[in-house]
């Protein structure tokens, strides 16, 4: 039986992720996925040949995927936060991955470091 994570969203600043806050399943995993594979017509390897299907997804560690990079504006610092209430009967462990882009400025020669941004 699917336990989702009820009433999921991910907000960035004042800014949620998902217009709504929902039941995160297999399918929002699976869409999520998809967005990030984007890049390569929507055809994901790992869905496609099916090393990311519903059987493993549930019966392994369960990972909640949110692309929030639409949310960040550059070089301005933000409250991440993370929502939900678990369905199942079982305690939920969260390991949360932020993944931020950061641009670097150096002098090749001295080594010193010119400029320093995150996006």
């Amino acid at each position: 039986m699917d336990t989702p994570i009820r009433n999921f969203n991910v907000r960035i600043g004042s800014q949620q992720c998902f217009d709504s806050s929902h039941d995160y399943d297999f399918r929002q995993f699976s869409d999520e996925v998809s967005k990030l594979g984007a890049i390569n017509c929507d055809l994901t390897p790992e869905l496609v040949n099916g090393l990311l299907d519903y059987q493993t997804w549930s019966l392994t560690n369960r990972v909640l995927i949110a692309d929030v990079s639409r949310l960040t504006e550059k070089d301005v610092p933000q409250a991440t936060q993370i929502q939900g209430v678990n369905a199942g009967y079982q305690g939920v462990n969260m390991l949360v991955l932020v993944i931020s882009e950061q641009e670097l400025t150096y002098d090749r020669l001295s080594g010193e470091v010119l400029d320093f941004t995150t996006a």
